[in-house]
């Protein structure tokens, strides 16, 4: 996988089974310094940035783990965000390393939301968490029940704990 200099993807807590797909409880995780283009007029990241970077790292893990997920996403159908939310905790700045875990923490009939921690590459702290409610829709944007094999792959990838929660 060709990535740019100043990031790298890596699985974490699971390395997957022998077809490539994640194991339950595993967090995609996507590593990037923060640079000018990243920082505001104050010099720590933006608030929108997070979403941006949100938005990065949601499609490399289709693009990684959703089999089809180039070929299908936007032909025949669509993954459309529902709400977002970000809660702020501590800020970032020129030249800090961030890592963005991201996970699947609620699946329902037709949707399912991602959740993400902004961690502090060096010091393990966690700046910022995130998540967005995911919407499977047909190509006119009606919500559409996601599809038993992308269920299926989604509920194998969620973590155990949120999972027994969900279930039990």
């Amino acid at each position: 996988m060709d990535r740019d200099a100043d990031s790298a993807l890596q699985l974490r807590e699971a390395d997957g089974d022998a077809e490539g797909r994640p194991a339950a409880g595993y967090k995609y995780e996507y590593e990037t310094r923060v640079t000018f283009c990243l920082t505001n007029a104050e010099g720590n990241v933006s608030h929108d940035q997070y979403a941006r970077l949100f938005g990065v790292v949601r499609e490399l893990f289709g693009l990684d783990f959703i089999p089809g997920f180039a070929e299908e996403a936007g032909a025949k159908y669509l993954l459309k965000t529902r709400n977002a939310a970000y809660e702020y905790i501590k800020d970032f700045f020129f030249g800090d390393v961030m890592k963005i875990q991201l996970y699947v923490s609620e699946l329902t009939g037709a949707s399912f939301t991602l959740a993400a921690d902004y961690i502090h590459a060096h010091t393990g702290e966690i700046h910022a968490r995130g998540s967005q409610q995911i919407v499977y829709t047909d190509m006119t944007g009606r919500p559409r029940r996601i599809p038993d094999d992308l269920k299926t792959l989604i509920k194998s990838v969620m973590m155990e704990e949120v999972r027994d929660a969900k279930e039990g």
